[in-house]
């Protein structure tokens, strides 16, 4: 997760179908993301995320979650 913030970006914005490897272990359940979300909130969530359990990311801007978010829907259309 620490060195995906797009995939997490995307993950919180549409959610994730499949299995997911983390730390190891693996779901394969749906996560489902929250679509009504702005690319503010988004970036306020992915700033707590990347700066809260000893992790020092920074600031997640609001134009690289709007960058972001627009190959998200590039990515699901394929």
């Amino acid at each position: 997760m620490t060195n995906n913030v797009e995939e997490v970006i995307c993950l919180i914005k549409h959610g994730k179908d499949g299995e997911l490897l983390v730390n190891g272990k693996l779901y394969n359940q749906r996560m489902p993301g929250v679509e009504t979300l702005t690319p503010l909130e988004i970036a306020e969530i992915s700033t707590y995320i990347y700066n809260t359990w000893s992790n020092d990311h920074g600031l997640i801007d609001v134009k690289q979650v709007e960058l972001v978010l627009q190959d998200c829907i590039t990515t699901k259309k394929e």
